[in-house]
């Protein structure tokens, strides 16, 4: 059977733009408006920009930032390429390998001692250089700026008086405990570290069936020991009259061989008997692990979503709570402990044990636009991408609080997740904190104080004998480095002007 043909409507094609233009003329003749034509598409903000962004002693990191690539380019039209350093290749270059680098919190000294990095700056006075920039995605520009809790905002990214680094996340050591030993012998969370070392000494005997069992554990290996210590002894040191805490700010004398320090070396050594030999090798993955396979009741640390080789369930409940403080603190210039003046008991976070800063380098071609990355990137709507995955950072932001389950290990409940969430959002947002020593230096500084752990714990010398051997380490390595200049870098890591 024939098909009819198609309908003819080669007509209406030739005729149909004399046909439109009449229709045209008459809708004008009428006194109808003529269309009005479409507006050019607007340029992206930074088209054609090509940043280098470089990411120091975090492959985890470097993988989610290279995900993002693309995700840039559409937003921006810039695009961005991903490299890795160590810490000791950054410290080592003349300049920073890159316009924009994401570094250990720490670093942040050196490099801005050396004016390495560029200050960062807010796009207006009254901006929050701390937001995600208007510029990289409309959406942005309609989301709550939420601010970067305080602690890490005014103290870890600045140097002087000048903020230099934009927060990408900085754990602070909190106490994992087991909810529910503490809950069988009915006791709290401890708040002060004496009742941290009577709460170790009751759950040492409440063994749960474990064939090694300890009441606590803390990471006391190489570059961790020193550590510790300062975080024990920050409740003890830093007095709300005085600036002073590891050193002197006038002479840069040490201090660690004072009062408050001998005391929390004192106390550490007494909690050290209560955990393994082995933990003079632990760092904090270490505790962690040893915490859910079920070998201690408390243990000093911080949770990770990137925690390898721990169980994805648990037979048990975690807790956390923050570092215990102190109802006393020492006052160095009347050299006397005097009663804090608060609730009885003041919580003082040591920062800068870890975590990331990302700054802009001083040669940076583009610095604006190396800032803008930065701030997209730890921004409300990437951060969680781009640090969660990272071992060496935590949630920083006021609304990663509504999801604190993407930054824990699997084996930590919905509850306890919350539960940690608060714990590091009233750290970060103490009245007073301390930076573990982010001036040059810092390795040998702590090194000198891991082994002053080491000794007191092992039995070779008293926290006071091996406190006044660090510090003569201490007075050598800053000779070495110049005592004028490291005077200058200590107040400025303090957060005070020249």
């Amino acid at each position: 059977m024939q098909l009819p043909d198609p309908p003819r409507r080669h007509t209406l094609r030739t005729h149909a733009g004399p046909l439109l233009g009449l229709i045209a003329a008459v809708l004008v003749l009428a006194g109808c408006p003529s269309p009005e034509p479409e507006a050019p598409e607007p340029e992206a903000p930074l088209a054609g920009t090509e940043l280098r962004l470089t990411i120091v002693a975090d492959p985890a990191m470097a993988r989610s930032a290279e995900r993002l690539r693309g995700e840039w380019n559409a937003q921006t039209g810039g695009r961005f390429s991903v490299a890795e350093a160590t810490a000791e290749e950054v410290l080592a270059a003349a300049s920073l390998p890159g316009d924009a680098v994401i570094v250990p919190s720490a670093l942040l000294g050196p490099l801005a001692q050396r004016d390495g990095i560029a200050p960062v700056r807010p796009r207006t006075p009254s901006a929050d250089p701390f937001a995600a920039q208007p510029s990289a995605q409309p959406s942005a520009r309609a989301a709550a700026r939420a601010a970067v809790f305080e602690a890490l905002r005014r103290g870890e990214a600045v140097w002087g008086a000048t903020a230099m680094g934009i927060p990408f996340g900085s754990p602070v050591l909190v106490c994992y405990y087991r909810a529910d030993l503490l809950k069988q012998v009915d006791r709290r969370p401890p708040r002060t570290w004496e009742e941290y070392r009577t709460l170790a000494c009751l759950l040492a005997d409440a063994n749960p069936g474990a064939e090694v069992w300890h009441g606590a554990m803390e990471p006391l290996g190489p570059g961790w020991a020193g550590v510790v210590l300062l975080a024990r002894a920050a409740p003890y040191a830093k007095h709300p009259a005085n600036y002073s805490v590891w050193f002197d700010i006038q002479t840069m004398a040490p201090l660690i061989a004072g009062p408050p320090f001998v005391r929390a070396l004192e106390e550490l050594v007494e909690a050290a008997k209560l955990g393994p030999a082995e933990s003079l090798e632990f760092d904090p993955d270490a505790v962690r692990r040893a915490f859910w396979s079920g070998r201690t009741a408390m243990a000093l640390s911080w949770p990770t979503a990137a925690a390898a080789d721990v169980p994805r369930d648990a037979a048990f409940g975690a807790g956390f709570a923050e570092l215990p403080g102190s109802g006393k603190v020492y006052n160095i210039s009347r050299t006397r402990w005097d009663a804090r003046p608060e609730d009885g008991c003041s919580y003082v976070p040591l920062l800068a044990i870890a975590g990331r800063l990302g700054v802009v380098s001083r040669e940076a071609a583009h610095p604006g636009a190396a800032q803008e990355l930065l701030a997209w990137l730890s921004g409300p709507e990437w951060s969680t991408t781009v640090s969660a995955r990272s071992p060496t950072t935590t949630l920083f932001r006021r609304e990663h609080l509504a999801a604190p389950g993407v930054w824990v290990e699997p084996p930590v409940g919905r509850g306890a997740a919350a539960q940690y969430a608060k714990a590091t959002e009233a750290a970060l947002g103490r009245r007073h904190w301390v930076t573990a020593l982010r001036i040059p230096g810092r390795e040998r500084y702590l090194a000198a104080l891991d082994q002053a752990v080491h000794a007191a714990v092992r039995g070779e010398a008293s926290p006071q004998e091996a406190l006044d051997t660090a510090a003569a380490s201490w007075r050598a390595t800053t000779d070495a480095l110049g005592a004028d200049a490291q005077r200058t870098a200590y107040r400025r890591s303090l957060g005070l002007a020249d």
